[in-house]
Parts: structure tokens; C-alpha cells; sequence
């Protein structure tokens, strides 16, 4: 049987105010994502900053905000939804 995967306490932590967060072992969108830097953000299950961004939107005007974004991790393989939390 998995292991559930849950999410890291520092991560909720350091990332939880701004952001609703969500984990899984599986993608979120189950297409073919991208391969690209992740900009610093970490996983949300071993909180490793080793990620790639595989999806984001973001808004549309010129300052634009990251609406949300899904991450894998490359050390632990697990998908982190980040989603912005509403201010």
C-alpha cells in the first residue's frame, strides 16, 4: 500500500497565508506538462526547492499575479498545487 503523501508543516508554514496548498503523488492536470525552472518555489512534500513548474496561469494585466501553479519535484517525484489564496 502508498504511503499518503501530506503536506510539510514548514511548507504550510513558510507558504500556507499566501497560498491554499494541495499535494499529490499524481500530476493535477494529467496532461504533458512543462520542464522548467520553478522559480523557487518547493515542494510541498519535502519542501525540497529542487522543482520543475510543469503548469501556471497567471492574471492578465501588466503586474501580473501567478494565479496558481503545480510543481514536481525532482527529489521525491510528488505534485504540489499552489493556488493564490483570495486577499
Amino acid at each position: 500500500m502508498a504511503k499518503e503523501i501530506k503536506i510539510n508543516d514548514t511548507i504550510q508554514t513558510k507558504m500556507g497565508e499566501e497560498w491554499q496548498i494541495e499535494v499529490s503523488a499524481k500530476p493535477f492536470i494529467d496532461e504533458k506538462g512543462a520542464n522548467m525552472p520553478s522559480f523557487g518555489y518547493p515542494c510541498g512534500v519535502c519542501a525540497s526547492s529542487e522543482t520543475k513548474l510543469r503548469f501556471a496561469k497567471s492574471t492578465d494585466e501588466e503586474q501580473s499575479l501567478l494565479e496558481w501553479i503545480e510543481l514536481q519535484c525532482k527529489d521525491c517525484k510528488s505534485y504540489t498545487l499552489y493556488t493564490r489564496k483570495e486577499q
